[in-house]
């Protein structure tokens, strides 16, 4: 049979689903998958295929059965492990390597990738990542918090650090704060603090949460110098194009199952008791 070069589209809750299913009845196979997991021959087939190119499943007399490899990739699951997960996936399935190579290849520029961009990229390097694969690729990447989506502009981009440098951080802060208030009305207006974020976790390649701990930081050493207000608590402004995903686990049942998590309103920024939506610089800090 001839090595097919795209990926077959397969979520990363069918890839649990199927290992789980795979060690609780010793075999898998289209008859058995369609059953288990209510969907037709021919996605059956896809969705076994695809594993067994992760290194998943083996065949064996046409049935799969489970390995080392997934047991243990279960076990990361079922402890919350998502980098090792991400590990696994690096080391053993292709397209998933050769989407992580095209963006850390980029880690040093501020702004991340579009979807064509990546796509033109594959293209360049001889690589199989078409639109479906990017997509696939992506949902993954992001509910495992190996990668961050801009929630406006919709660039993908690494995560690569988990701590910045304080100065690094507050001159960051005071560029990006720079520019995204020159669109307003006048200098030291108020900017929505969720656009703030995406712009410096892009520029900075850091997780959300990790710019919450830095502003906050900034914020309390700087009171006076930086400004916060709150917004209504319902706004228009809250919405964003895109939903922030993230991935729990949801229950250890025969077949184990993911809980994604979609949140489309964006947050701005708790101190002590208070939220904050909006943030004013008013002098160098």
């Amino acid at each position: 049979m001839v090595e097919r070069k795209t990926i077959r589209p397969v979520t990363l809750r069918r890839v649990i689903e199927i290992c789980s299913l795979a060690t609780k009845t010793k075999k898998v196979n289209v008859t058995i998958t369609c059953q288990k997991l209510g969907v037709s021959p021919s996605r059956a087939r896809e969705i076994i295929l695809e594993v067994e190119k992760m290194g998943l499943l083996k065949n064996i007399d046409d049935a799969d059965i489970a390995n080392d490899r997934t047991i243990k990739f279960l076990e990361h699951f079922e402890t919350e492990q998502w980098d090792k997960t991400h590990e696994y996936f690096l080391a053993n399935y292709q397209f998933y390597q050769d989407f992580i190579r095209i963006l850390e290849d980029h880690i040093n520029e501020d702004k991340g990738l579009s979807m064509n961009e990546i796509k033109e990229e594959s293209a360049k390097l001889k690589l199989g990542l078409n639109q479906t694969a990017v997509e696939v690729l992506a949902n993954w990447c992001e509910r495992l918090g190996v990668i961050q989506r801009h929630l406006y502009t919709k660039r993908l981009y690494s995560i690569e650090n988990e701590t910045v440098n304080s100065n690094s951080f507050k001159i960051g802060l005071v560029r990006c704060y720079h520019e995204l208030s020159l669109s307003r009305w006048r200098k030291g207006s108020f900017v929505e603090i969720p656009k703030l974020r995406e712009t410096m976790c892009e520029q900075l390649k850091v997780p959300r949460r990790v710019f919450d701990e830095m502003l906050r930081a900034a914020y309390l050493e700087n009171v006076g110098k930086i400004e916060l207000s709150g917004a209504p608590i319902t706004t228009l402004a809250k919405k964003s194009p895109l939903s922030e995903k993230k991935m729990k686990l949801e229950g250890k049942a025969v077949i184990l199952s993911p809980k994604f998590e979609v949140k489309r309103e964006r947050e701005g920024l708790t101190v002590g008791r208070k939220s904050y939506y909006y943030l004013a610089i008013h002098e160098d800090i």
